[in-house]
């Protein structure tokens, strides 16, 4: 992505008496420049640019990714304060017309817009940040858009939002901002745009892709001589944050080991960690009918370090055919589907719940009296339960110890202590695990999501049948059963709309 010929021309509007004129030539380091007027051009630049020349280690965005409608400028003085421009404050929009490309990048070609901007008795800012694709509309200090949030849950369409690229320089030094100096100021637009400063940006979103072809994985785990495939039908995220800072903050003083990766890439502008993120809550429930993402499908995420997102793929377990297998499991033993397990329980309640006829006859419950129902409970949620089966009279049912007959006031409430099985209702399953970052194995970067990343996710592999699914509406937080391993094999692709390639084996 590249935003070329994005210049501005300031010129200064405020009339200053003759004698502060006199006063500010003697006193300004910039007195060299006209008191009445200063120019300055910015070439806004994706940082990508000047990393895309490593082969293999980037990508760039889709045309809507790169496109942009215009930018906000913020200056500030050398503290960070905001330092005004005009009436109006620190920062001023600029508009740009989309140029109609199909093709990226879509924004190679756009009309010089000129930004007149009023000087301070010959005063000028000493650092300016872009925020592109937004419109500001308050004076804000460099602090306010370190610290202000910005939603980035894109689904579709144009206007990501990007700013300021944030990395540590050579002297270990957090740059935050673009420095500008005597030099960057001219006395004609010419001359200002003979010599643009340069401002690199990034966006603030980060990219989420999840890609398992159309085979059918082994899952290593048989149904009696029965290989068990696992088919991925969909996925999503959960656990995710929907917002980013306009400007990321980092620490200079991280280092490669703690963080498990090099986090820093002053030469390109550029750094792949941050310091924070949105600290609120985030539920991790979902339906399993709810994971409808495709291989083609993309997600656009806020940063997030110091918690994990999670994605969630649903599948169907099949055998060799592609025939759906509903597998149920209790006490350890599998059936082939739900009746299978409810035949094998009833002759275990044959004591325990018995009806009595109303005359002189006492009958033990059988299977077509029963019916498993979701368990729903949190943590337990891919267990089901049993109970009467719909359309079955409560009333009449006994207990027997061999010699006497117990009346059971509800006996749902009694089925209910019975040991739960797990029932992969039509081979529903669900697989999940956490979105890894560049960290090595138990690093503080080992897992997250950081801006101008993304996460392209391709599973190569499963094992065990994962977590079963009774009810697809049901919604749950993504547990695995306590007696099973269940895992995602995958190999994972960092992008930045950077590249970095690793394989993994995901619980």
């Amino acid at each position: 992505m590249k935003i070329k010929y994005l210049f501005m021309a300031m010129a200064a509007m405020a009339a200053v008496a003759c004698s502060e004129k006199s006063e500010d030539a003697a006193n300004n380091p910039q007195a060299g420049i006209s008191a009445d007027k200063g120019y300055i051009a910015l070439d806004l630049k994706s940082a990508d640019d000047v990393t895309r020349a490593e082969s293999g280690l980037y990508e760039d965005g889709t045309a809507d990714e790169q496109a942009i409608t215009g930018a906000t400028f913020y200056f500030f003085d050398a503290a960070g304060n905001a330092f005004n421009i005009n009436a109006s404050g620190n920062y001023y929009y600029v508009a740009v017309a989309d140029n109609g490309s199909t093709s990226a990048p879509n924004i190679e070609s756009m009309t010089d817009p000129v930004l007149v901007v009023e000087k301070y008795k010959g005063q000028f800012p000493a650092k300016v940040v872009a925020v592109v694709n937004y419109q500001g509309t308050s004076t804000l200090s460099l602090n306010d858009l370190k610290n202000n949030l910005q939603t980035v849950g894109h689904t579709s369409g144009k206007n990501f939002v990007m700013s300021n690229s944030v990395y540590a320089n050579a002297a270990g030094q957090q740059v935050d901002a673009t420095e500008l100096t005597i030099d960057n100021f001219q006395t004609t637009a010419d001359k200002a745009l003979d010599n643009p400063v340069t401002v690199y940006v990034e966006r603030v979103n980060a990219k989420l892709s999840v890609v398992a072809g159309s085979t059918a994985f082994n899952t290593g785990v048989k149904l009696g001589d029965t290989e068990v495939y696992a088919k991925v039908l969909g996925w999503n995220i959960i656990g995710n944050q929907t917002e980013s800072f306009y400007v990321k903050t980092i620490d200079p003083a991280w280092s490669d080991t703690s963080l498990g990766f090099v986090w820093n890439d002053a030469p390109y502008f550029r750094s792949y960690w941050s310091a924070k993120s949105v600290t609120a809550a985030v539920d991790k429930d979902f339906a399993y009918n709810e994971l409808t993402n495709t291989d083609a499908s993309v997600k656009y995420l806020g940063e997030q370090v110091g918690a994990r997102a999670t994605y969630v793929v649903a599948a169907q377990l099949q055998d060799a055919s592609g025939n759906a297998l509903e597998i149920a499991q209790w006490y350890g033993t599998n059936y082939v589907g739900e009746q299978a397990l409810l035949a094998a329980v009833a002759p275990t309640l044959k004591n325990k719940l018995v009806q009595f006829n109303g005359v002189d006859t006492y009958t033990a419950i059988d299977d077509s009296q029963l019916q498993c129902v979701a368990r729903r409970t949190e943590t337990e949620s891919y267990e089901i339960l049993f109970q009467l089966a719909e359309g079955v009279e409560t009333t009449n049912w006994y207990s027997f110890d061999g010699a006497n007959y117990t009346a059971v006031a509800d006996p749902n409430a009694e089925l209910a202590k019975v040991e739960p099985a797990k029932v992969w209702k039509s081979g529903m399953t669900y697989y999940y695990a956490d979105v890894k970052h560049l960290g090595s194995a138990g690093s503080v970067g080992e897992y997250g999501i950081v801006r101008n990343h993304s996460y392209k996710i391709a599973i190569d592999g499963v094992k065990g049948w994962g977590t079963p699914v009774y009810d697809p509406a049901f919604s749950v937080v993504p547990v695995k059963p306590t007696d099973k391993e269940t895992y995602i094999s995958a190999e994972i692709n960092v992008l930045s709309w950077r590249v970095v390639s690793y394989n993994v084996t995901l619980e």
